[in-house]
């Protein structure tokens, strides 16, 4: 697997004067700056940078720093994990859930369908009337205005 030379600045064109002004400025470069110009189109952008935004410019961390910082963290790591290895570690245990041993049986007994079928016949015809007047679709619709309203008064009572 080869690796490509990363360029962290934006691709220009430059002259053969622009270059060959590039490898002078090169040469009173300290190393950090000369092991960043790997190809002859970093060389010209760290020179035009230089140029354009000074040489304080190149001192601000760069990707070779970043890469230099990333090693040494990885080393530290590499010591950590070491470390780590040397020392037993507890076997982690999961919790264990307490289970009740005798649970209370629920019977389940499944709503009816019809909701008005335990109710006496003059209910049902009240029920009956306000779902005619009210062009309500089901008793349930019924039901739930009759309770709505019927809970609004009974609070109007007592507050």
């Amino acid at each position: 697997m080869t690796l490509m030379t990363m360029n962290p600045l934006p691709p220009q064109a430059y002259t053969k004067e622009t270059l060959t002004k590039a490898y002078m400025w090169l040469a009173h470069q300290n190393s950090s700056i000369k092991e960043l110009a790997t190809t002859p189109d970093i060389l010209v952008s760290l020179f035009l940078k230089a140029q354009r935004n000074g040489e304080e410019a190149l001192d601000r961390p760069s990707i070779q720093n970043f890469k230099n910082e990333l090693k040494s963290l990885a080393g530290l790591m590499g010591e950590l994990e070491s470390k780590n290895a040397l020392q037993p570690s507890l076997p982690l245990q999961p919790p264990i859930p307490q289970v009740n041993q005798h649970p209370k049986q629920v019977s389940f007994q499944p709503p009816p369908a019809d909701p008005t079928a335990q109710l006496d016949a003059k209910s049902k015809a009240l029920i009956a009337e306000v779902r005619e007047n009210l062009n309500l679709s089901s008793d349930q619709e019924v039901l739930r205005l009759l309770i709505s309203l019927g809970y609004q008064r009974a609070k109007n009572l007592y507050s």
